[in-house]
């Protein structure tokens, strides 16, 4: 077992972090107090001022380096990730790939993303415009359990190539998969005071850091969202919320139905269920049902779940017994209500903790269940069969939430335009979580799943305020001497004529 000092803090109290699935004390970190984050802003917007003032290949040979650190210590990462999540090592694995992707796409791009862009002047000819990208300054991070190393990081690495500094507080069961990505970041010669972590449980520490920062992101709960977006609007600075999302998927006729099911193994069953964009719902056209249902629930009963430091277990534990009891209530109150087994149940693992629930398949249900529209957050999914593709997208879209979505099946054609009729913030064809690794295009939730997005050019201009400014080659002025111009009122028609004359003349319009 080791010690981990997270932070600079007032306080000498310590918690344990626990391997939830072999129950082993792994760490001890200190804990943080509302009253160190002050002082710890203070630092950050010092160290940020310099930062901001170096050139951007500079900013970016540090990421750079990080980059090259974390894929060279790819064992420590993946070791640190297993020990506090009890996920598989494949599971962790890609939360290293997503970093390493989402570093390599805003190296290559971020600076396009965030250069001056020219704008039209409001009087042509006499006027030009241009738009500046400058950094907030300081961005607060409050990050789950779920991904503890990707969402402990990611999305700090545009921040930081963006020029702000950063403080972040993880969830306090998984703080040492941050604290390892802050070790690299240092390591790679950033300023240590521009990524700094504090742990710790309770709201009290997450408001102090809102009190702080000039922007703040948020992945959890919708729950916790709205007292996040609340904290927020309190101080009148901007922010972004991914949270929970009851993902569909659809199977239409005339597909491969072993493409489908592999797609619902991934999708439903990858990190345990514990994934935001995880598939919950399927909706099986009538002409396929039989088939997709036979071959699902039989690769269901396939999956090899179990602790392994190895790549060979396909699932590994929940997050902690409390956890894997939700889920089970969940299971055990659609069973009880008259939902059908396909394939999983509440029966407990041979010789497994607690925080091990067998991967489920669920027919039958309706909406008297509680999982019928609460999220889940594990490794289950409820299958429904509908007589047409209109019903299919009818009942995906019956939700408060929309964040994934998924259609497999039919002509190419027709599974796009099915995509598109889904309201969500992102939508997959052939595939379920493949938007997470797109990481050119926008992602994030509708509804009650969230505002704003992460990736693309919006995952680091979110991290920038813009700045208009307008430049004028007239003595005196642009607008302003129009309006002297328009002096009397034969004037000021004569002027309105020559407005109405812009729009005809190419380049003015």
């Amino acid at each position: 077992m080791e010690t981990t000092t997270a932070h600079p803090t007032s306080g000498d109290e310590r918690f344990a972090v626990t391997n939830p699935a072999t129950g082993e004390v792994v760490d001890r970190v200190n804990h943080a107090r509302p009253s160190d984050l002050a002082p710890a802003a203070a630092r950050a917007r010092a160290a940020q001022e310099r930062w901001a003032a170096r050139p951007w290949r500079e900013r970016a040979a540090v990421i750079r380096r990080f980059h090259d650190l974390a894929l060279d210590r790819q064992d420590l990462v993946l070791d640190t990730i297993q020990s506090e999540s009890g996920k598989a090592r494949r599971d962790a694995l890609a939360e290293l790939i997503t970093v390493a992707g989402t570093a390599r796409y805003y190296l290559a791009h971020g600076r396009k993303h965030l250069g001056t862009q020219r704008r039209r002047g409001g009087v042509p000819l006499l006027t030009r415009a241009r738009t500046l990208w400058r950094p907030h300054g300081l961005v607060g991070m409050i990050t789950p359990w779920n991904f503890p190393f990707l969402l402990g990081v990611a999305d700090a690495l545009p921040a930081l190539l963006a020029g702000n500094a950063v403080l972040t507080k993880p969830s306090e069961i998984t703080p040492r998969s941050t604290l390892l990505a802050r070790d690299l970041l240092v390591q790679a010669g950033l300023d240590p005071e521009l990524f700094q972590v504090f742990v710790g449980p309770g709201a009290a520490l997450g408001q102090a850091l809102i009190d702080q920062v000039d922007y703040v992101g948020f992945t959890g709960s919708t729950a916790t969202g709205r007292i996040v977006a609340r904290a927020a609007a309190d101080r009148l600075i901007p922010c972004s919320l991914e949270l929970g999302g009851k993902n569909p998927m659809i199977v239409l006729p005339g597909g491969r139905i072993e493409d489908s099911v592999h797609g619902l193994m991934s999708g439903a069953f990858a990190n345990s269920g514990q994934t935001c964009i995880c598939i919950e719902r399927v909706y099986v056209h009538e002409q396929v049902w039989d088939e997709f249902v036979a071959a699902a629930a039989r690769a269901t009963r396939e999956l090899d779940v179990r602790w392994s430091t190895g790549f060979d277990a396909d699932m590994g534990s929940l997050i902690g017994a409390d956890h894997a009891a939700k889920v089970r209530e969940h299971v055990r109150d659609a069973i009880d209500r008259g939902a059908t087994v396909l394939a999983g149940g509440i029966e407990p693992l041979d010789g497994m903790p607690e925080s091990f629930v067998r991967p489920t398949l669920l027919a039958d249900t309706d909406e008297s269940m509680l999982l019928h529209d609460e999220e889940t957050f594990g490794p289950v999914a409820r299958l429904v069969k509908v007589s047409s593709v209109d019903e299919a997208i009818r009942l995906a879209n019956d939700s408060d939430l929309g964040l994934n979505g998924s259609v497999w099946g039919g002509s190419r054609r027709q599974a796009r335009d099915v995509a598109a009729r889904l309201e969500v913030g992102t939508a997959n064809v052939n595939a379920t979580l493949l938007v997470y690794n797109t990481y050119d295009v926008p992602m994030g939730g509708i509804r009650r799943s969230g505002i704003g997005r992460r990736h693309g050019a919006a995952g680091i201009q979110r991290y920038c305020r813009q700045q208009s400014v307008v430049e004028s080659f007239a003595r005196g002025g642009g607008y302003e001497i129009l309006l002297r111009i328009a002096n009397t009122p034969a004037r000021a028609r004569a002027l309105v004529r020559v407005i109405a004359l812009w729009r005809r003349i190419p380049g003015l319009r």
